[in-house]
């Protein structure tokens, strides 16, 4: 992330950014001609603080739908809140100290958690939703996540779909080839509330840091929640065929394997389990 910039610097950033959104082929959403207050300038200094630019071409060989990469928006961007923007834009995520500020509280997560809701995303080429729960310990102001609820839903199905109909091989989903290995990147995030003082601007997506909790072993719940999911999906027309090749030389079967090996319990007891689900899978 660049440095943040001095106030002598702001209206060179202006340009810069009005610049790039051409490049782009964005709009930036024109500002009301008012004297700029110190948040506003603080917010134009948050756009230059940003991660890279996207603008990654997400296209892989052999895909069998056509999907139109959504490309997602500097926070700068958005200006306030409007009804007629598009609620599935994607906005970049920021870290706490591109911002200068402080993670303001902790969240920890379960291995187990992890494991099941990365199962339930490989088993289907449309993006799938579900519940988290777990604990949240005033004290030490850490939000401990114990339980996934994977909802048994097809967004894939076009009269369920709504406003949700975003491909897996999108940025986040399992089969993104932009990632390194097998290994699904799991990205949490929170949307910080806008200051009181700018009630409508939107929120700012923030990148969360997580302590990771390895289980003593496989619950019961997790194992009859996948065996659940996978009776839900049988035959649906987005279901991944396991047996295809997903590289050239791993199955689907195969990078599903090496994703969750890194989510397993410390007992290994379990594998006979998975091994007898993964036999459903085929």
């Amino acid at each position: 992330p660049q440095g943040m910039a001095s106030e002598g610097e702001e209206e060179e950033m202006v340009e810069e950014e009005e610049e790039e959104a051409a490049r782009e082929g964005r709009v930036p959403v024109p500002e009301p001609a008012t004297p700029k207050k110190p948040e506003e300038r603080s917010k134009k200094q948050q756009c230059k603080s940003l991660a890279e630019p996207a603008g990654t071409d997400l296209s892989t060989p052999g895909k069998r739908l056509e999907i139109k990469p959504r490309v997602p928006v500097r926070y700068c961007t958005l200006g306030t809140r409007d009804s007629a923007r598009n609620p599935q834009t994607l906005v970049e995520v920021t870290t706490f100290a591109a911002i200068n500020k402080f993670q303001p509280f902790n969240v920890a997560i379960s291995s187990n958690v992890l494991l099941l809701l990365d199962f339930h995303s490989h088993l289907t080429r449309s993006e799938v939703v579900g519940y988290l729960g777990g604990r949240w310990d005033t004290n030490t102001q850490l939000l401990t996540v114990l339980r996934a609820f994977p909802c048994r839903t097809r967004l894939g199905d076009a009269e369920a779909a709504g406003a949700v109909e975003e491909e897996v091989t999108q940025p986040g989903g399992p089969y993104y080839h932009g990632n390194p290995g097998v290994e699904s990147r799991i990205a949490p995030f929170w949307v910080m509330p806008p200051p009181e003082q700018r009630p409508n601007d939107y929120g700012i997506p923030m990148d969360v840091e997580v302590t990771y909790l390895q289980d003593g072993f496989l619950t019961n719940d997790v194992v009859q929640e996948m065996t659940l999911l996978v009776e839900f999906y049988k035959g649906a027309p987005d279901l991944v065929k396991f047996q295809e090749l997903w590289s050239q030389d791993q199955t689907y079967l195969d990078k599903l394997k090496g994703s969750l090996a890194s989510r397993t319990p410390k007992e290994q007891s379990f594998t006979h389990v998975l091994e007898q689900i993964y036999s459903l899978l085929k």
